[in-house]
């Protein structure tokens, strides 16, 4: 699964504005593949949510700690997405989703950088998704 890059200049912080352009993308192939329900995602993005308000209260003491401690929750969040694609899971027509939320996963174990550049992204995709009725 390819690793997505989310800055043009990591050091400075600047994030490369194609990622919102793939952002738009991911959303609309969502919507296309018809099978993920709002909800769904909504859930999927709550559990981020929690993980990075957990993250940002314990760096202020040892960021590489606090990420240490975040790596193994985003694998056991793609272990809960595989394990809803099963035959009678919520998830098992909803590749195109699944398929995102790996490579977005995936891409934020990285450095903690790249874990807030992730959550932009995924809460981009999930504003196009609203933004195109879902």
């Amino acid at each position: 699964m390819p690793v997505l890059e989310f800055y043009k200049d990591k050091e400075k912080g600047l994030l490369d504005p194609e990622i919102f352009a793939r952002a738009k993308r991911v959303a609309e192939e969502l919507v296309r593949e018809g099978k993920l329900r709002s909800s769904q995602f909504r859930n999927y993005f709550a559990e981020l949510r929690a993980l990075e308000n957990r993250f940002q209260k314990e760096r202020k003491t040892d960021e590489a700690t606090a990420f240490a401690r975040l790596v193994p929750e985003l694998e056991l969040l793609k272990a809960k997405l595989a394990y809803n694609t099963r035959s009678q899971g919520p998830l098992k027509d909803a590749r195109a989703f699944v398929n995102f939320m790996n490579e977005a996963l995936d891409s934020g174990k990285r450095s903690p950088k790249d874990f807030e550049a992730m959550m932009k992204y995924v809460e981009a995709v999930l504003a196009y998704f609203y933004a195109s009725g879902k």
